[in-house]
């Protein structure tokens, strides 16, 4: 039976949660959305169940409804603990969910411990930082399609009672009657096993939110099961598809190029031409990829990460509205991956960028896939299974990771990992 619901509002955050019970071997089951078969809750054989909600980029009440209806249904079919992952960079609607998540829980109480301090992201005194620096003065401050406007993690909500508690007052701080969201300070993965497991002797955790540094420890302290099981062989090409603007990600992109990655950028008429692919000259330009793939060249192809001011002067020339665009762009890149598959590449396929990977899931008619490991912090291997054949996918947040993640990833794919135990 399911002990845990995790609802993600995208899919780079399902799977990088998912991971942290996946890799411990406690059965866990990964849903681009929950199928509407109501049996799915008695006939899952998992102990942990996923859930993209898919509400990153709802309007806020609708992001409410979603994830209100989701925890109803979980608590209707007992499921006894509720978790809300949140973005480590504060992105979404944080708020609005972690409200819903509480009304809907019959809970009066909802612990959120946003820290991920394995990524230098930290809570203190109520005030989140990035590598030191409060996090709306960051790149997630800039982001061009959800700008972090706080710091201060309070600032989410609007109509439930929150309290922000400093590590020193975990232990014994005392919560009102009414329903509240406590917001935890933590500096370290020490301090958030010890809150945890505080907070777990109080009965506090029928309803609680926060990121893979939170869900990293719930797996013990909620007594769930493990099992064991072999890694199968993994394909050693890779290809990387990038559909995240974030200026991490562009990072990345820069250091890959120039450490021997082939870098492929998808111009703005190939993104919004309508049938591009299907175009004699989209054609080619599918099959040239193909070929670099199949002559071990790792490529990474991207969006105008560099060249955003030449992206938007595209979209006012052709008065392409801002959200149009990332809808667009995704469902390209998914059409993309879809054609080189059938045209029988073979190869592992890096998606960084939840929208991203939502593309190329719907495109793929893919709605269930199984989780293996970390390669890197927030850099997920899995796989799906498409015409009866395992595809290997590494999914990553746009927000996540060093300059030279990509190219470490690169190294560790062309690893053996059929030895290995999970």
């Amino acid at each position: 039976m399911i002990q845990l619901l995790v609802i993600s509002d995208d899919f780079t955050g399902a799977l990088d949660t998912g991971v942290q019970f996946a890799g411990k071997g406690i059965r866990t089951k990964v849903f681009s959305r929950l199928p509407a078969d109501e049996s799915i809750w008695e006939r899952l054989e998992a102990q942990v169940m996923v859930v993209d909600a898919q509400t990153r980029h709802l309007d806020a009440e609708e992001a409410y409804r979603r994830v209100y209806d989701l925890v109803k249904r979980a608590r209707i079919a007992g499921v006894p603990y509720i978790y809300k992952k949140t973005d480590s960079g504060l992105r979404g609607n944080i708020g609005k969910e972690l409200e819903a998540a509480l009304a809907a829980s019959g809970e009066k109480y909802l612990t959120f411990i946003p820290a991920l301090p394995a990524m230098n992201r930290i809570t203190v005194h109520g005030i989140h930082y990035v590598d030191g620096v409060p996090i709306h003065k960051t790149a997630f401050g800039r982001d061009p399609f959800e700008p972090v406007r706080s710091a201060e993690v309070k600032e989410l909500f609007q109509t439930v009672a929150v309290k922000s508690v400093l590590y020193e007052e975990s232990t014994h701080y005392e919560r009102g009657g009414s329903e509240e969201i406590g917001i935890f300070d933590a500096s370290n993965q020490v301090q958030i096993e010890t809150i945890t497991k505080d907070l777990m002797e109080q009965g506090r955790l029928g309803v609680m939110a926060g990121c893979a540094g939170f869900a990293s420890v719930l797996g013990d302290c909620l007594g769930l099961e493990t099992t064991q099981r072999r890694m199968p062989a993994v394909t050693d090409k890779l290809l990387i598809v990038c559909g995240s603007v974030n200026e991490i990600t562009g990072r990345q992109v820069e250091y890959a190029q120039k450490n021997g990655m082939k870098r492929i950028t998808v111009m703005p008429e190939q993104q919004f031409t309508p049938g591009y692919l299907h175009l004699s000259e989209g054609r080619e330009w599918l099959q040239g990829l193909k070929r670099d793939c199949e002559a071990g060249i790792t490529c990474v192809v991207e969006t105008g990460i560099s060249e955003m001011d030449k992206m938007a002067q595209y979209r006012k020339e052709n008065h392409i509205p801002l959200e149009q665009a990332r809808v667009t762009i995704s469902k390209m890149l998914g059409e993309m991956l879809k054609e080189l598959l059938e045209m029988g590449l073979e190869a592992a396929i890096m998606i960084i960028g939840g929208d991203t990977l939502a593309g190329f899931m719907t495109q793929m008619h893919c709605e269930e896939i199984t989780v293996y490991r970390e390669l890197e912090q927030g850099t997920v291997l899995s796989s799906v299974e498409i015409n009866g054949k395992e595809q290997w996918l590494i999914s990553k947040s746009g927000g996540f990771g060093e300059p030279e993640l990509l190219v470490e990833v690169d190294e560790l794919i062309r690893k053996d990992f059929s030895a290995a135990v999970v």
